[in-house]
């Protein structure tokens, strides 16, 4: 029975929120390759050559008024801004009703039922399929809230916090995600190599494999037919008299971020660059394959193997990024990492001039994936440090959202760039641009040690309750940067 819980846990709870992880890590795998699909089908309905190119570069000609490039972006704009909005709202109907396990089912099977029916994509299709994408990125966001409130209870046993299966919960999950991510790059394309599939029937295969996964385990853990499934949880508060659920997301939103302002401006003025910096660390999936695709005219096997290449060499630098913080600290070796991005995202549109240039993309694979492995490491930490230690779990929410709320805003950009010029290399300076715009805000925060710290007073109670607040100030966070990377 070992092998079907993923080990042997302290809460069966445990081997649904790995496989659970298992599963996301197999949707953004396969996200790459129905993006890659999406734009060859948007590029031919546009009039264009199936690789994209007119006379003067990259397909000019527009379908649904949009470059097919730009058609790309925008319904990554839209999904991620679909997500942002319903974040609150998903949260509040978590922790105020006995419903979680609705919710995380609900969620999981409309992802599901969307992965699935993108196995249609073809010259015929792809236009539902693409509506369908924004429902797929919005439940997957939507999902990861529900499964995070699991979270802090996976490593509490008999009323007591075990810290020890805490840490052994938080790097199965990192090893389920990461794992199954790289394991479905490598199986698709092994299975559309051997079988000798386009890119549109890449993407189909993968989005028929991986649905059907997702309807195996998601009937396993979210419908209790498995003896570890996720069990229904009450309330974590009271839904005050008279009051909606929305009107209570909305004002949780605004009180967090008006209790940490007074209690830690620094952690404040932390989640509004964080909000720009990780707009960017989440856009660069869809904009480094329009980049590949547009600029470098790759093919989408040597595509796929870039990013699989970077989330390779992130693993070895996350390792890498503990002991600088242990000689650097926290702060300045995340903010080392983000100056460290905008540099090697500026000088990889100059270095990579075009087609003749494509190789040496490779390189920057192992360039970015140090990069967002130091990245990824350290912003939690930085973010712990600012934060008085009784209010961590408090802000963990806060700290998501701000994660979350700017993820549309690069490909936004990008979409209103791409349709008034031609440059297609402008994709790599919008995600850069993010990345330095967060840096004088970073910069102006104090040393930790330096940062005001209001004390608590009784209305800044934490949201959640006090077993909970240490497990939160690693697990909640350690689970999503598996997830988001790319």
């Amino acid at each position: 029975m070992g092998y079907l819980t993923l080990g042997t846990w302290r809460v069966a709870a445990s081997a649904s929120y790995l496989w659970d992880n298992l599963c996301a890590g197999c949707v953004l795998s396969t996200n790459i390759f129905f993006n890659i699909a999406l734009l060859k089908l948007a590029t031919i309905a546009a009039g264009c050559r199936p690789e994209g190119n007119d006379d003067d570069g990259a397909c000019t000609k527009h379908v649904y008024g949009l470059k097919p490039s730009s058609l790309v972006t925008t319904v990554v704009m839209v999904g991620q801004l679909s997500a942002a909005f319903l974040m609150p709202f998903v949260g509040a109907a978590v922790d105020y009703t006995d419903s979680r396990r609705l919710f995380g089912s609900a969620s999981a099977w409309i992802l599901a039922v969307t992965t699935l029916l993108q196995a249609v994509i073809s010259r015929r299709t792809w236009q539902l399929v693409a509506c369908l994408q924004v429902v797929s990125i919005a439940s997957y966001v939507c999902h990861q809230v529900a499964v995070l409130s699991y979270l802090p209870g996976l490593s509490v046993v008999d009323g007591a916090e075990d810290e020890h299966e805490r840490y052994r919960v938080n790097s199965m999950a990192n090893v389920a995600a990461l794992g199954s991510q790289m394991g479905t790059l490598g199986v698709v394309m092994a299975l559309a190599h051997g079988l000798g599939l386009g890119d549109v029937n890449t993407a189909a295969l993968g989005q028929f494999a991986v649905g059907v996964v997702l309807f195996a385990v998601y009937a396993a853990i979210w419908q209790k037919r498995a003896s570890f499934a996720f069990p229904d949880a009450k309330a974590t508060k009271a839904l005050p008299a008279g009051a909606s659920l929305a009107a209570v997301a909305v004002r949780e939103v605004f009180s967090a971020w008006q209790t940490i302002q007074k209690r830690s401006p620094a952690a404040g003025r932390f989640l509004l660059g964080y909000a720009l910096v990780n707009g960017g660390m989440t856009g660069f999936g869809s904009l480094a394959v329009v980049f590949m695709n547009d600029h470098l005219k790759m093919e989408s096997a040597d595509t796929v193997a870039v990013v699989g290449l970077t989330i390779v060499f992130a693993i070895p630098a996350a390792a890498l990024a503990v002991r600088l913080m242990d000689r650097l600290g926290a702060r300045r070796t995340f903010v080392a990492s983000i100056a460290y991005m905008t540099a090697v995202t500026v000088a990889a549109p100059v270095v990579l001039c075009g087609p003749s240039c494509r190789s040496l993309v490779f390189l920057f694979a192992f360039f970015w994936g140090l990069g967002f492995g130091v990245f990824y490491a350290s912003n939690t930490s930085f973010f712990t440090e600012l934060v008085p230690g009784d209010a961590i779990s408090q802000f963990m929410s806060l700290y998501y959202f701000s994660a979350q709320v700017l993820s549309w805003a690069p490909p936004a950009v990008y979409t209103l760039l791409n349709q008034l010029t031609s440059e297609t290399h402008l994709s790599l300076f919008v995600l850069a641009a993010f990345f330095a715009a967060s840096l004088p805000v970073f910069r102006g925060i104090p040393p930790p040690d330096a940062a005001p710290k209001a004390p608590r007073t009784p209305s800044d109670e934490p949201m959640v309750d006090a077993p909970r607040r240490e497990a939160r100030e690693n697990d909640l966070v350690a689970g999503i940067e598996s997830q988001d990377v790319l």
